[in-house]
């Protein structure tokens, strides 16, 4: 964070304008629309990465619930209903309020009609505010709505546009930005739907359409003794439920790490692990997606990652198995044979894990299932290259799918020594055309990201490699 001249740091505050009754939407108050199961409003104060959360507009019956979690403050502009601009400039005088030992501050400005803003695009904008305004381009213009300003200059912005007697009764907010030349206003494209907001009920539909599942990667230490790990695993769904998750991935091998005795903990503690994901999943609402060890034949065990969650109850068993680099998965793991998806309200999610991440088909075949994304639990294992390898790798699979790809390794123990695969963290969100979106270290962490299903559409009309790849096989099949 920095202020305008001397790039010291300082707070983030969010001003987001959540006013009134549209009258093209049928009298109805748009930021309080349902967007993929819940309010517009509460969609953009989850996605803003801010210190302070100010909400100018009415309060409703949802404003002590969305201050108890988001610690949002509600103020209205004075006098009520008199314009954008004036209830900017009352939420500028609540952060200067906020602000109690002054010093500087930057301030993002939000659109309570605008659910698939992205927390990712709001940081690049807020750090690039520093004595510059920066701002979301869509569709060729500026949004005036999903803005990051210095907070001084928004003052300064304000003052300059104010009525000669006083106030911005009726001003919009276009007059704001009139004045800046094109080297104070910088733009950051906008990707998939992510520009959109809710003038008409066509605008409501296609947002509706678009916004896919809020999904929360948790990169998590694994330990030896089961009980440890069922302790991780109700403390990670808790913060996944608080975060407003619809779905929370865990890692490869969650129920007891490699290295370990599989069948043994298989056989004596797979029932209890999947018993305490069935309850959580009820008691949070959500989806929760996380590695076990299933028995299989023999002595060996099944690589099994367990869906579990309202409308969701689903196996994947890994096909891939890691015999390489001097390992032999397949000696205590018997292979998988079938692909598997799941559907989270119309958001299509494939599953695979770890290892199968070097085989393209399988990601292409999940694409051409209908998933949008696909889920990628990890135990990765250390070695010369393998960071390097894996985030190559993850980049290729979403390039070769067109999905967006959904990678959460375990975070590696500090001390550990031995040969078998404890992860190198690094877990990501890579967009369908390969651009790391959202990415953790070697530390525990959880990453969240609302997908936007118009960016696969978009990405897979731009470049339509499942199409052209099906052209292909049946070339390479008739030349056979």
């Amino acid at each position: 964070m920095a202020s305008d001249d001397d790039h010291t740091p300082g707070y983030t505050i969010a001003i987001v304008l959540a006013g009134g009754t549209s009258s093209r939407m049928g009298g109805v108050d748009k930021t309080r629309l349902p967007v993929a199961g819940t309010s517009s409003l509460e969609r953009v104060l989850r996605a803003a990465p801010a210190d302070h959360l100010i909400v100018v507009g009415p309060e409703q019956q949802d404003a002590a619930d969305l201050h108890a979690r988001y610690s949002a403050w509600f103020v209205r502009e004075d006098p009520p209903g008199s314009g954008p601009l004036a209830a900017l400039a009352r939420g500028v005088e609540e952060a200067q309020r906020l602000l109690t030992e002054g010093g500087p501050a930057r301030i993002l400005l939000l659109g309570g009609d605008m659910p698939l803003l992205r927390t990712e695009t709001l940081t690049a904008l807020r750090e690039h505010a520093t004595d510059r305004v920066a701002a979301l381009e869509a569709d060729g213009r500026t949004q005036f709505l999903c803005a990051a300003w210095p907070l001084r200059r928004l003052r300064a912005a304000l003052d300059a546009v104010a009525h000669p007697d006083g106030g911005w009764q009726d001003l919009s907010l276009r007059r704001l930005y009139a004045d800046l030349g094109p080297d104070e206003l910088i733009t950051r494209p906008a990707h998939g739907h992510e520009g959109a907001d809710m003038d008409t009920p066509e605008d409501l539909d296609q947002v509706r359409r678009s916004a896919g599942a809020r999904i929360a990667l948790a990169q998590v230490r694994i330990s030896e003794d089961v009980a440890d790990n069922l302790e991780t695993v109700r403390r990670t769904v808790a913060e996944a439920a608080e975060r407003g998750a619809d779905l929370l991935l865990l890692p490869e091998a969650t129920l007891t790490p490699f290295g370990t005795d599989l069948r043994r903990t298989a056989e004596q503690h797979h029932q209890a692990f999947e018993a305490l994901i069935e309850q959580l999943s009820a008691q949070h609402d959500l989806v929760i997606v996380a590695g076990s060890f299933t028995v299989a034949d023999g002595d060996r065990v099944h690589n099994t990652v367990i869906a579990r969650g309202p409308g969701v109850h689903a196996d994947y068993r890994k096909i891939h198995l890691f015999d390489a680099y001097g390992s032999r998965e397949s000696e205590t793991v018997a292979p998988g044979t079938d692909l598997v998806t799941i559907d989270l309200d119309g958001t299509c999610l494939g599953i695979a894990t770890c290892y199968d991440v070097r085989f393209a088909e399988q990601f292409t075949a999940l694409a051409r299932q209908g998933a949008h994304a696909i889920l990628v639990p990890l135990a990765w294992a250390e070695g010369p290259t393998k960071s390097e390898q894996l985030r190559l790798l993850l980049r290729a699979r979403a390039l070769d799918s067109t999905s967006v790809i959904l990678a959460v390794d375990q975070a590696p123990p500090p001390d550990y020594t031995g040969r078998a695969p404890r992860g190198i963290g690094e877990s990501a969100v890579i967009s369908p055309l390969g651009k790391v979106q959202a990415e953790l270290g070697r530390e525990e962490g959880m990453l969240v990201v609302d997908l936007d299903l118009a960016e696969v559409d978009e990405a897979r009309r731009s470049l339509p490699v499942l199409e052209h790849g099906t052209a292909a096989d049946d070339v390479f099949r008739r030349s056979s």
